[in-house]
């Protein structure tokens, strides 16, 4: 009897109501994977998808043409779900998450597998040069905010570090790379319901859980970085780039920031206690900078008042405070919630 197969990477594909045009070049990108002598498999994660996954003909061809892989099914919905749900049914020492509309260089899996035996003490890992790419073009008054917010990149130099507050090297969730020991210590506190973030759920847009789970990491005395070498490309179609979309996704990543930090580290309620505003101050600020806006309505001026209403009640959720009123009148009139 043959000894089963170690697996080294498992990379995990989590998506829902796929659009085929961008889950065909991620999957073209994983099936031409250079993996040298590193062993691998693929685990397709569909979160309950109006049409299931193994019925569309291109994904049907990716399992026929690629060893190791599998479609497995996650009913609850949110990203979070999804990946601890491809998690539980990897084999990997390390999981590599890549969202549906990455386009993965062919030479990503022994980057990876360079860099964990060259730094053992980084658990986590994510890609320093992202190309951001509009498939269906961009409104040129905020594509350069567009870029940032679809976490384009380009580093020079490997860089990690463990500071337990966020940190600018510090790798996003596309095609984020865990030790998977550390994850599955982070999945059995959240199925214990230790974390509240769940990521994107349908319609929803929120990033928290990708910094929840390095933090978790740096919790444990790891370090978390980018290097350059590791690249993908960050497909984008037409419909996420309106203003209106944008401003969700701002609002989304800004607002979980404090309550995904404080659920790892709770030493750092001292901190939230001693900074965050009064709801009076607070609602005057909101509705100050809210008027401003009239006089100068650039699209960077809207993104710069979500983030800074967002940033402020995120800490309020995080306390479990009650957000004033107006605030969450300014955010629907802003079309951010």
């Amino acid at each position: 009897m043959s000894s089963p197969i170690v697996v080294d990477y498992s990379i995990i594909i989590c998506t829902y109501n796929p659009d085929e045009r961008l889950l065909k070049r991620c999957l073209d990108a994983v099936a031409a994977f250079n993996v040298q002598d590193v062993q691998v498999e693929t685990i397709i994660v569909d979160n309950n998808s109006d049409i299931p996954l193994l019925d569309l003909d291109y994904v049907s061809g990716f399992l026929k043409n690629t060893m190791n892989s599998k479609v497995i099914e996650v009913k609850q919905q949110g990203l979070n779900h999804a990946r601890i749900g491809g998690l539980k049914a990897a084999r990997g020492k390390w999981v590599v998450f890549f969202d549906d509309d990455n386009e993965p260089d062919a030479n990503y899996i022994i980057t990876l597998n360079d860099l964990d035996s060259a730094y053992p003490h980084v658990a986590a890992w994510g890609p320093g040069r992202v190309a951001v790419e509009f498939i269906e073009g961009v409104d040129a008054h905020f594509e350069s905010y567009a870029r940032e917010a679809f976490q384009e990149r380009s580093e020079k130099d490997v860089v990690y570090s463990n500071q337990q507050s966020f940190q600018s090297c510090y790798p996003y969730g596309t095609g984020l790379c865990l030790r998977k020991s550390y994850f599955e210590m982070y999945a059995v506190l959240a199925d214990a319901g230790h974390f509240s973030i769940v990521g994107r759920n349908g319609n929803q847009l929120s990033s928290g859980e990708d910094t929840q789970v390095i933090f978790f990491c740096l919790s444990k005395g790891m370090a978390a970085g980018v290097a350059p070498e590791l690249k993908l490309s960050h497909l984008v179609p037409g419909k996420r780039t309106k203003f209106d979309y944008l401003k969700r996704l701002t609002f989304g990543t800004c607002v979980s920031y404090s309550t995904c930090r404080l659920e790892v580290f709770p030493e750092y309620k001292a901190e939230l206690l001693g900074r965050v505003m009064p709801s009076g101050r607070f609602a005057f600020k909101a509705v100050k900078k809210y008027c401003l806006l009239f006089f100068n309505r650039k699209p960077r001026k809207a993104f710069a008042l979500i983030e800074y209403l967002a940033s402020i009640c995120g800490d309020y959720r995080a306390l479990n405070l009650k957000v004033p009123a107006i605030v969450n009148v300014i955010l629907r009139k802003l079309k951010a919630i």
